[in-house]
């Protein structure tokens, strides 16, 4: 999954637009919750795959959510 690929998929789930959307954002203020952020997993499952994602508390901003998600890509493969 591309940069702009996430940022087009947590769009969906954010205040801002993707083309807005920088790796620096915290997730908290760009509106992304606990329940949004599992609600973006399921939206790419197809790249990270069923057996789930710790999210843990590490994950505050948009880098360490696309870091968590090429994570998690790069086990299933």
């Amino acid at each position: 999954m591309t940069e702009p690929e996430f940022k087009s998929a947590l769009a969906e789930f954010t205040s801002k637009p993707a083309d807005e959307l920088e790796m620096t954002d915290d997730l908290s203020e760009i509106g992304v919750d606990s329940i949004s952020i599992f609600e973006f997993m399921i939206k790419v499952e197809d790249v990270v795959g069923r057996q789930g994602v710790d999210m843990g508390d590490s994950v505050s901003t948009v880098q360490d959510l696309y870091d968590t998600v090429l994570e998690a890509a790069k086990q299933q493969a």
